[in-house]
């Protein structure tokens, strides 16, 4: 047989294997979207990937990285019997944003990549999908029917649960993403332990395995340290309670005492009466400080933050499991940063991060500003080990980690 024809037969009988990648997209404004993106591209260098979004392909950003493609969910859905893909992954969220991917897991199993594994915010939203005219109600009866009587009837009969009480009361409603997975995939062993207690009245439950989180590519620049007395501290992400932001607030009215050109930056996505209503927080609670609350900034302003920080501190007072992407970005970054000794956070490296005990007071969270800001060593430390980590755990190798699991 001629080189050129057996060549050819090799190449028909050895083609790249083929991923669907069930997800929400950019412009998205979701987490998990830019993550995605940053994932297909590290994919799509070893398979093919065909990533699945809803509505129009025209409205999704481009250009594309080389191996990926978007298609639409009617092709998808055309895909299972013309072009079968050989793994879908589906990528679940705990936003509206997800809706897409929890409507084609339903009818089509495959393994499932959980950002979030707590999706009372995602079914809130597709209450009112199902049953428009009182979603409330839709959504109760989804309880009861995963957790039946031990929830109280009249708390959760008038008003959504806070995050605590959900915690607390162990609602996290993923039984029936499980049911459908053929594999589950988590950030961290915490997430992993309450998908476990979450499905314990699964029968035949799928196998959960822990995936590392993808870190953008290290880029610190030169050992960043603090201006006397003008230390810049930041925290990024959405603004939320549950990211303790009275507790930050109050901590840096009282680290700041000393050194009145501190500034405190909070950024990140925001609905206009909540950032005003924490812009009064500050007035009140810190009228001697400065305290910046932007909202959503620019990728250059966001990048000029992380560069122009001395400290950041990223704090939860309840956890889901999932991991953040914007500590992820403080320590690709080389920021020394202050986290919650909670979920997937208080796995990191204990040279990367410094914990804070979950609950921690203004007081000592004052404290600990202070001991980093003046201590040149330890700052470094951490540097390094951030650094590191993120050297460790780039999409590039993380990728590698999604095709074994896999079976790609």
């Amino acid at each position: 047989m001629p080189i050129r024809d057996r060549a050819v037969r090799s190449i028909r009988r050895n083609p790249r294997r083929r991923l669907a990648l069930v997800t929400p997209w950019p412009p998205d404004q979701s987490g998990v979207a830019q993550y995605s993106r940053r994932l297909a591209g590290a994919l799509g260098r070893q398979v093919e990937v065909d990533v699945v979004v809803d509505g129009s392909l025209a409205d999704r950003e481009g250009p594309l990285d080389p191996g990926v493609r978007l298609i639409s969910t009617s092709t998808f859905a055309a895909s299972r019997s013309r072009h079968p893909h050989d793994r879908v992954l589906y990528c679940m969220g705990n936003s509206h944003f997800h809706r897409h991917v929890y409507e084609l897991l339903r009818e089509r199993p495959g393994a499932v990549l959980l950002h979030d594994v707590q999706l009372t915010g995602f079914y809130g939203y597709y209450a009112g999908v199902e049953r428009p005219q009182d979603p409330l109600a839709a959504l109760v009866e989804r309880v009861r029917r995963q957790y039946g009587a031990r929830i109280p009837h009249d708390e959760l009969g008038t008003a959504p649960l806070d995050a605590e009480r959900r915690v607390a009361l162990g609602i996290y409603l993923t039984e029936e993403v499980q049911r459908h997975a053929e594999l589950l995939l988590v950030h961290s062993r915490a997430a992993r332990a309450l998908l476990e207690a979450d499905g314990r009245g699964i029968e035949t439950r799928p196998p959960i395995s822990v995936m590392p989180f993808a870190l953008p590519a290290a880029h610190a620049g030169e050992p960043r340290w603090p201006a006397a007395g003008a230390p810049v501290v930041v925290h990024l992400g959405a603004l939320s309670e549950d990211k303790n932001l009275a507790v930050l607030i109050r901590a840096f009215a009282r680290f700041s005492a000393g050194r009145p050109a501190a500034r405190l930056v909070i950024a990140g996505p925001v609905e206009h009466s909540e950032r005003a209503r924490w812009q009064r927080f500050a007035a009140d609670q810190a009228p001697n400080a400065v305290v910046e609350i932007p909202g959503r900034v620019d990728d250059h302003d966001y990048q000029a933050l992380l560069m122009r920080a001395d400290l950041a501190v990223q704090l939860r007072s309840v956890s889901n499991g999932e991991a953040s992407a914007a500590t992820g970005d403080c320590l690709a970054a080389g920021l020394p940063t202050i986290v919650t000794d909670l979920g997937w956070s208080a796995e990191l490296p204990a040279d990367a991060v410094a914990l804070t005990p979950a609950g921690v007071s203004p007081e000592h969270l004052a404290e600990l500003m202070s001991e980093l800001t003046a201590d040149a060593g330890r700052r470094a430390g951490l540097r390094d080990g951030a650094l590191a980590l993120a050297r460790r755990s780039s999409f590039e190798h993380v990728a590698t980690e999604f095709i074994a699991a896999l079976a790609l």
